[in-house]
């Protein structure tokens, strides 16, 4: 018949008895003092006829001390009871004759202070994982406000590359409708002319100014619009010129008028108004 014998690295893991539960043993077992101590009938209890002699003789060949009544006491951690009343016989379901390999089935029990011990260890332990868990939700709802705000970032970034790319747009079809303009012969042409008519009025106004005196500039002065139909009240400069010959193109040509409706001021306006709305989907 075949048994499933326990492999060496098994034996090897599985704890032996204790050091006390094996000498307890052996004193047991050694059959030079059993009128001392032995087994009992049944070979399930030991019995220590004599407890002075076993003080004096046994307990030294084995432990440090022969103090019979430290022994009883560490007899009542592992488990042993006393099954008499009238004698010393102490028995546990593992500590049998002949059966040593039982021994290691024997643990000491946990006292009072012990189990305390542990009450409180667990406690630490449960009181350390709950802030574990603390802390968890709150980095967990820090990396979320951290999220919002990386996408908040983000949508103002979008904002502005949009609001600049609308001014890039606008500016250079600012520039293409001036460059337009300024391309046409008749807009250069009415610049030449405002400047040559301004050099005249200058001319003459300085031939005024020498006939009838320093004291009649006053008069000259309120005169000089209404004489001469300057509608902007006095010497014209070039910034001016340059906007009058705008206009005066203007009139000349409705076709440019045309072109600056539909490619120059208006579509910045509409810009403008493309960028608001722009503005309050993304914000």
């Amino acid at each position: 018949m075949d048994y499933d014998l326990p492999t060496p690295l098994e034996v090897l893991r599985e704890s032996g008895p204790t050091p006390f539960i094996t000498k307890a043993y052996n004193i047991v077992e050694d059959s030079s003092t059993n009128n001392i101590v032995s087994w009992s009938r049944d070979n399930n209890s030991f019995i220590v006829w004599e407890p002075e002699t076993f003080s004096l003789i046994c307990l030294p060949m084995y432990f440090k001390h022969n103090n019979f009544s430290s022994f009883v006491r560490q007899l009542n951690t592992y488990g042993f009871k006393k099954i008499d009343t009238e004698r010393w016989e102490f028995a546990n379901e593992y500590f049998l004759r002949g059966q040593r390999h039982l021994l290691k089935n024997i643990r000491r029990r946990k006292t009072p202070s012990q189990t305390q011990t542990q009450i409180l260890e667990k406690f630490e332990l449960e009181r350390e994982i709950q802030g574990m868990r603390r802390d968890k939700a709150a980095l967990v709802t820090e990396l979320v406000r951290l999220r919002q705000k990386q996408e908040t970032v983000k949508t103002y970034l979008r904002f502005m590359e949009e609001k600049l790319k609308i001014t890039e747009r606008k500016q250079q079809m600012m520039m293409d409708f001036l460059l337009n303009k300024v391309k046409k012969s008749s807009f250069l042409e009415n610049i030449k002319k405002r400047k040559q008519q301004g050099i005249e009025n200058l001319e003459q106004s300085q031939e005024i100014t020498s006939s009838h005196g320093v004291e009649d500039y006053g008069t000259f002065i309120k005169a000089e619009p209404e004489e001469y139909g300057d509608q902007f009240g006095g010497v014209i400069g070039y910034g001016d010129e340059l906007h009058i010959a705008s206009m005066e193109d203007q009139r000349q040509d409705e076709g440019v008028q045309r072109e600056m409706d539909s490619e120059g001021i208006w579509k910045a306006y509409v810009l403008c108004d493309e960028m608001c709305i722009l503005g309050e989907h993304l914000l």
